[in-house]
């Protein structure tokens, strides 16, 4: 496993008791990073551009937080004041003790959870609150559910025009005055538009329905939290006023598990995503050598660092992982494709944002990863 140091200057500024630990494949083409975003050296937040040991075209833009700000309201604040997050952001958690465990969590690539992030004004500073499913997690940033023992998370920006990101803001503040509306549902594999619920038979309709649920209220918005993202990501070209007439439109088509035909990736796709884009030369044999295998299977191995729900995920979806490993193995036949798809629900989960990003698609931009370690 390869460690990202902190370099000597920053260590002469401030004690560092953690540093990010996560194999190459987990980081980000440098080709997909926001550009612009401002050098930061400051007493309680510093940004450090980290390259990952054998891809120099893979990395992380570190933003470091001291640890004390770690679920507290002084992280909303020293990353809404200083610029490093925008109204309309994606904050995806990320776990770095996921890294070496199981196929299914590599391919996960260590993230658990996603939500919206939006900048409010307050007192003439600015903060960032989360928008997010369960809706009570939603806070700036200082929910003990969520962010008690989050180590670190990463941003994505989507591309939106100053109208799309007032727009969001304009349904966030209803959703949030609101959040009896919305309940979580905590089974990943079955997006709404396939529960048989009526009227929402397409992704579609799960966006029409959030809009109606946050204006007229109706029934319960059930969702998981990446379901919630991407369908509240499809609200961006229609205010609230201009509903139910207003334009609607999915921000991405619901991902199939597998895609021969880059770059489009899919579900199981992540770390070959970010490979492929840094145009890696090893690309075959870190999939088949560290990606597609279990490095540990005991529970006893696993306590501390993934939950028993993501491991018992994992392992049902062991069989999967080994077939994904056999068709880089062998060639990357097609004919392999449909029985990698066999089961997979098309979706949207919370890795499914990055690894849009990692593939350069649907205007997603990397902008960093925070980290509270100093």
């Amino acid at each position: 496993m390869k460690r990202l140091f902190i370099p000597t200057f920053c260590l002469l500024l401030f004690e560092v008791g953690y540093a990010l630990d996560v194999p190459d494949f987990m980081m980000v083409p440098k080709s997909t990073w926001v550009s612009g975003l401002p050098e930061l050296n400051k007493d309680d937040i510093q940004i450090e551009v980290a390259t990952a040991a054998q891809d120099a075209n893979l990395g992380l833009r570190l933003v470091h937080l001291k640890k004390s700000f770690q679920a507290t309201r002084r992280a909303s604040e020293t990353l809404g004041e200083n610029g490093v997050i925008e109204s309309g952001d994606i904050l995806l958690s990320l776990r770095p003790a996921w890294a070496d465990t199981l196929a299914y969590a590599h391919v996960q690539l260590g993230i658990s959870h996603a939500a919206l992030a939006f900048v409010v004004e307050m007192n003439g500073k600015k903060y960032v609150h989360s928008l997010e499913s369960p809706m009570s997690y939603s806070s700036f940033l200082d929910s003990p559910h969520q962010y008690g023992d989050l180590e670190a998370f990463h941003i994505l920006r989507p591309t939106l025009t100053e109208v799309e990101k007032s727009n969001l803001k304009g349904w966030a503040k209803l959703a949030m005055s609101h959040p009896d509306r919305f309940a979580f549902f905590s089974d990943y594999s079955k997006p709404m538009y396939k529960r048989g619920l009526p009227g929402v038979d397409r992704p579609i309709d799960q966006v029409r329905l959030l809009a109606k649920v946050i204006k007229d209220g109706g029934p319960t918005f059930s969702c998981y939290c990446s379901e919630f993202v991407w369908s509240f990501l499809g609200l961006r070209k229609c205010s609230p006023d201009e509903f139910p007439n207003g334009n609607l439109e999915m921000f991405f088509d619901p991902l199939k598990g597998f895609y021969q035909d880059a770059p489009k990736a899919g579900l199981t796709q992540g770390p070959d995503a970010a490979l492929r884009k840094s145009g890696n030369p090893n690309r075959i044999q870190i999939l088949t050598s560290k990606v597609f295998v279990d490095l540990l299977d005991s529970p006893s191995d696993l306590q501390g660092r993934m939950s028993s729900g993501h491991q018992a995920v994992a392992r049902a979806n062991k069989p999967k992982m080994d077939l994904l490993k056999r068709y880089y193995a062998s060639g990357e036949p097609a004919d392999v494709v449909p029985a990698i798809n066999q089961g997979i629900i098309e979706n949207f989960s919370p890795t499914a944002f990055l690894i849009r990003s990692d593939a350069g698609l649907n205007g997603l931009r990397y902008v960093g990863t925070v980290v509270f370690d100093k």
